[in-house]
């Protein structure tokens, strides 16, 4: 990470509430919930669907509110702290430090059950200057998108090691 780290708001669930929409990504996976969230826990399995160049769990497990992990994304890095954990179900995180000019950040990661596997609904909100927020909060959005059928893949390429 080559820019220096900057303190973001400190945000959770009432920020959160008020991203639209609601959530702004779903994907249905043709697996039980165990497999996707095994692969939302594996570090590696992000740089392999997202384009993130890596992922460092910074907390020991079991992991829970409060975790924490850092995000590198080329040269931005994000320092993040989980407000929401439900185990087997629910991540969900604020950006605590960045070099991205935001001044807040949360993503949440909801896996609920459906017809034949589970669905992962993705929402998140970014705070900056407009129309920076904007574009964010559409990047975002675009990546998630055009990333989980990407996570799909690769569980199903590599099915022993998420579980199945």
């Amino acid at each position: 990470m080559a820019k220096a780290l900057k303190k973001h708001d400190e945000v959770g669930e009432p920020y959160l509430s008020a991203a639209k929409p609601r959530p702004a990504a779903r994907h249905t996976f043709p697996f039980p919930a165990s497999a996707v969230w095994a692969a939302l826990l594996d570090a590696d399995a992000w740089t392999e669907w997202l384009p993130i160049t890596k992922v460092t769990w910074t907390s020991p497990q079991p992991f829970r509110i409060g975790t924490t992990r850092t995000v590198e994304v080329g040269s931005r890095g994000i320092e993040e702290v989980f407000f929401a954990w439900q185990e087997g179900r629910r991540m969900a995180f604020r950006f605590d430090k960045s070099n991205l000019p935001l001044r807040a950040g949360v993503e949440d990661y909801v896996i609920v059950d459906a017809p034949g596997g589970c669905e992962l609904q993705w929402t998140a909100r970014a705070s900056a200057p407009f129309p920076l927020g904007w574009l964010v909060n559409r990047q975002l959005a675009s990546g998630i998108k055009s990333g989980l059928p990407k996570l799909e893949a690769l569980i199903a390429s590599d099915p022993a090691r998420f579980g199945l």
